[in-house]
């Protein structure tokens, strides 16, 4: 089996990676943490990063099994030389425990066994926390997230006393951390529920948007609809143009109705070339909803 794997491993180093952060987990949770891995070297936004695809061990014969990939910072890393040309070890080491890598790496690319070791004092110190019933699999996420007691004790500090270890786990993924959260707050947007804070973070809704937004005149909209503005592509650059088109002052649904139904600066443009100097807002929508555009209206009126 260890055999199959590392040829299937050395397959996917010779045909490339792809595909988002995940974690696919079947596994029993109490038991040890090891298996396979293969990785290779990206350059990313913020510096080079190692993209690593971890496949744990069936264990005691049973069919369970864990799936992860993720990229990290190379610095992340101790003992780490993707260039190596040789058989290699390095470790991630974070306070909720260590994850250490065997195997070999040449040209930016590496392929081996990796085994997990979780930190008892970290646990310990956990369970001061409130959080009794850690697995395994979640000190693992938590060692690949960087979930540390630091961080715990700071969302608490804010007012996120208790989150539950998977809410802790997607905050670090997402990014969800001190400055983000003072930074709403700063805004006027305080006391967000933890789903909130992190659907604001994958829609990228942050201070600088909201303040973009707010200089357009509008004053603290909801998250929902700065998520529904992210979503649709509502950015100051849209409503310049239509603004010069002769729709100023529109609501936000309005702006929002319009990216939905591709109304944008060429719609209204075909519209004046066909005769149409006038229509409003929801004129525009209608048309678009019924399939109404310059070239339409050419056929009709070729058929007279």
């Amino acid at each position: 089996m260890r055999k199959a794997l590392m040829t299937a491993a050395m397959l996917l180093l010779a045909y490339g990676f792809s595909g988002p952060a995940r974690a696919i987990q079947n596994a029993a949770s109490q038991e040890p943490i090891s298996g396979d891995w293969t990785a290779k070297v990206k350059d990313a936004d913020g510096g080079r990063k190692l993209w690593l695809s971890l496949t744990t061990d069936k264990r005691d014969g049973r069919e369970h099994w864990s799936q992860w990939s993720f990229d990290l910072p190379l610095d992340a890393f101790t003992g780490l030389n993707p260039n190596a040309n040789s058989q290699t070890q390095f470790t991630l080491a974070r306070e909720a425990g260590t994850v250490t890598f065997d195997g070999l790496f040449s040209n930016g690319r590496g392929v081996g066994e990796f085994r997990f070791a979780p930190n008892a004092s970290f646990t310990a110190a956990m369970r001061q926390l409130g959080y009794d019933d850690l697995s395994t699999e979640k000190l693992f996420s938590m060692t690949v997230h960087d979930v540390s007691t630091k961080f715990v004790n700071e969302m608490k500090q804010l007012g996120y006393d208790k989150l539950p270890a998977s809410k802790l786990i997607s905050f670090r993924i997402f990014h969800v951390d001190r400055e983000y959260i003072q930074a709403m707050q700063a805004l006027g947007y305080s006391n967000l529920p933890a789903d909130k804070l992190v659907a604001t973070r994958i829609h990228k809704v942050d201070g600088a948007f909201i303040k973009e937004i707010q200089a357009m005149g509008y004053e603290k909209p909801g998250l929902d609809k700065l998520i529904a503005l992210r979503i649709h592509r509502v950015d100051p650059a849209f409503v310049k143009e239509m603004s010069e088109l002769g729709y100023s002052n529109l609501s936000l649904d309005k702006l929002i109705a319009f990216r939905i139904h591709r109304v944008d600066g060429k719609f209204v443009r075909e519209m004046r070339e066909a005769g149409y100097n006038n229509l409003s807002a929801d004129d525009l929508v209608r048309l678009r909803i019924h399939g109404v555009d310059g070239d339409y209206i050419k056929k009709m009126k070729g058929l007279k």
